[in-house]
Order: structure tokens, then sequence, then C-alpha cells
């Protein structure tokens, strides 16, 4: 707890003074002072997952407003295929199988979304999804959806698979009894939101971007950069496989032969 003071009494020094920014063509500032416990964090082989703190300060004086923190990941494709069901056969009730897959050019890998409250309660759908505040908002379709289809259907069901996956996240109300993960609002504006960062999320840049509404309207944001990296073997290795393929190929068959030749050895009959 006093670590996340002196970080939140940083955070007030550094942003305090400063004028508020605003983007141009855009009435919302930049000024909302955050920052975040681990701006890098690695990853090595006995890598379980980790926890993201996200501290920050309301601007406003009287602590108006509402406080929300958005924790992304990359983009990357994804495919969403519908189960159908096919008679016939020795099966009396049919086949199931997937088929109709629907093509996202891109997806957030990960997303987890923590407020004060019901986003919902703070900030309008059309706010909502021109934010990006919903990871369905960020799913672009690359393909259409088969004849009678719905894409919210299909926008509906990527999040509802990497929800279970523990990769898109919400919170609205400060941690609880066995689940760290939440936002909570302290006296004089300060705010402190944990993310749970499952051991199946990319390794990669993440973004934590927090936003101060007032009455449903964005008044400040601000984005801080999070990098997750390899270290060790393990980064050698991603390393060697990613930029040097062939390479790769080549020293694991190598490996593998050389694996083969020794156990040859050792079980050989006299």
């Amino acid at each position: 707890m006093r670590r996340l003071l002196l970080a939140l009494a940083l955070v007030l020094f550094a942003g305090g003074p400063a004028a508020a920014q605003q983007q141009p063509g855009s009435d919302v500032a930049d000024d909302l002072p955050a920052g975040v416990a681990e701006e890098q964090i690695t990853v090595s082989s006995t890598y379980g997952g980790s926890y993201i703190t996200v501290f920050g300060v309301n601007p406003d004086r009287r602590g108006r407003g509402d406080i929300v923190v958005v924790l992304r990941g990359p983009n990357e494709p994804a495919t969403v295929m519908r189960k159908r069901r096919v008679p016939g056969g020795t099966f009396p009730f049919g086949l199931w199988i997937n088929g109709d897959p629907v093509q996202f050019s891109e997806a957030p890998a990960f997303f987890a979304v923590l407020s004060n409250r019901p986003l919902r309660e703070i900030a309008s759908a059309d706010s909502i999804w021109r934010y990006q505040l919903d990871p369905a908002a960020s799913a672009q379709l690359a393909s259409a959806v088969p004849a009678g289809g719905d894409p919210s259907a299909y926008r509906a069901a990527l999040v509802r698979l990497r929800h279970a996956q523990g990769l898109y996240q919400w919170y609205s109300h400060p941690p609880q009894e066995g689940v760290r993960g939440g936002l909570t609002a302290y006296p004089g504006g300060l705010f402190r939101a944990v993310v749970r960062l499952p051991a199946n999320a990319p390794i990669a840049q993440y973004h934590a971007d927090t936003y101060l509404f007032r009455d449903g309207r964005l008044i400040s944001r601000q984005r801080i950069p999070i990098t997750i990296a390899r270290i060790g073997v393990e980064r050698t290795i991603h390393d060697l496989a990613t930029h040097v393929s062939w390479l790769y190929g080549l020293v694991t068959v190598l490996l593998a032969l050389l694996a083969g030749w020794g156990s040859a050895m050792l079980f050989r009959r006299p």
C-alpha cells in the first residue's frame, strides 16, 4: 500500500502542474494523470500469468466523474464458425459440425475493461462503440456473414469464446474476496485498477487506456504502453524460430537425430 501511495504521489506531482492538452479537432483532453506499476513484464519458463496495476488520479479537484480503465492487447486475425446439424448416417440425431466460417481481419487478443460502476451507466452505447470500450467494437469483419446471418451475433460469439478463455474481462466494482481484479476509487480522486493477465495471453505490446467520463461525456484520457517480453532461453528460441526459421528447423532436426542416436547407443544390446 505504501508503494502505491508513493507512486500516486509521483503521478500527482508530475501531472498536477501540467496544462490540459487536447488532440487537434477534439474537445477531449489528454491530461488524466495515470501510470502502471510495471511498464515491462518479463516472461520466463515458469511464467503462469501476472497482474497489471494501473493507478492514477481524477484531475477534477471535486472528484466528479467516472473512471474507466481498458487494458488492450494486440490486434490479430480471428475466425468464428457456427455449429450446424447434418442429418443422416448412423447418428440418429444427426452430426454437429463447424461450418459457415466468418473471418475477422483484427480483434483484440486480450481486452479488459474496469470501471467504478457499470459501463452502461457511465457512457452511452454510441460512446462505448466510438471509443471501443467493448471488444466487439474493435473486431473488424474481413468476410461476409452467411445468408441470413447477423454480424453482431458473430461478434458476440467471438467475445463469448474469449471470455471463457479468460482473455476478455469486465469489472465494475472494487476487488472482492477471492477476486483480485477490479477498480478501487479512493478519497481525493485517487484510483487503482488491477487486471489479471492469464498465461495464455499473447507475449506482445499492450496499452492501458484510462478515461474520465462526466455526465456521459468523455472529458479526459491517457494511454500508457506496457511491454510483455520473453527473457532467457525462451527468448532466444522464439527469436530463432521467428527470424531465422530455416536455422531453427535445421537445429531441431539435428537435435532429434542426436537424441535418437543417443538412445540407440544407450539401449543397444551387447
